[in-house]
């Protein structure tokens, strides 16, 4: 496995490094949804949430910068810049900030492009970002490693846009209930 292009922002990242490193941050992004969610759930006091929070901090900047990265080599595959995933980014967050419909287009426009770029085959010649990407599995797991790995890999993109629908939900009835026990007093 390759793993030395790991936080770099090049050359290029074929569709199995995609599917297996981005299987990775995804289950790391999805435990700390979960664990930021625990909080919500008014099931702990003040000191454990601090604690949740210092321990997810260095795992979502480890995915974050991880995922940016991994984009973006993938987007090299394709002959693309990293400025059209930005702007991807930019303009779904744009849509799901103004209506919860938005949020769960958005949150299915993920899963699909997250799908896309783990499946799709990279042209095989070379472009403006180098060689074609050299393959992240060896040869003796080959295709079927590839194919478990991004099916897993949708599944969790999609369990993560699940759950966010649920915490949105969740967290809007947890606010009425707050709202409610301080109007009695």
């Amino acid at each position: 496995m390759n793993w030395k292009n790991l936080f770099r922002f090049a050359p290029r990242a074929g569709r199995e490094e995609f599917a297996a490193v981005g299987l990775v941050c995804n289950l790391l992004t999805f435990g700390n949804l979960l664990l930021s969610f625990l909080p919500v759930t008014n099931k702990f006091s003040s000191g454990p949430v601090l604690l949740i929070h210092l321990f997810s901090l260095p795992i979502s900047l480890l995915a974050f910068w991880v995922g940016l990265a991994l984009y973006s080599r993938r987007l090299h595959d394709f002959n693309l810049s990293l400025w059209w995933y930005i702007l991807y980014v930019v303009i779904t967050t744009g849509i799901s900030l103004f209506s919860k419909a938005g949020a769960l287009f958005v949150s299915a426009l993920g899963v699909c492009v997250w799908a896309f770029l783990a499946l799709k085959k990279g042209p095989a010649e070379e472009n403006r970002f180098g060689e074609k990407a050299e393959p992240f599995f060896p040869h003796s797991f080959g295709f079927p490693v590839f194919c478990l790995t991004a099916a897993l890999g949708i599944l969790v993109v999609a369990a993560m846009a699940g759950f966010s629908k649920y915490a949105m939900e969740h967290s809007a009835v947890s606010q009425r209930q707050q709202a409610a026990q301080s109007a009695r007093f």
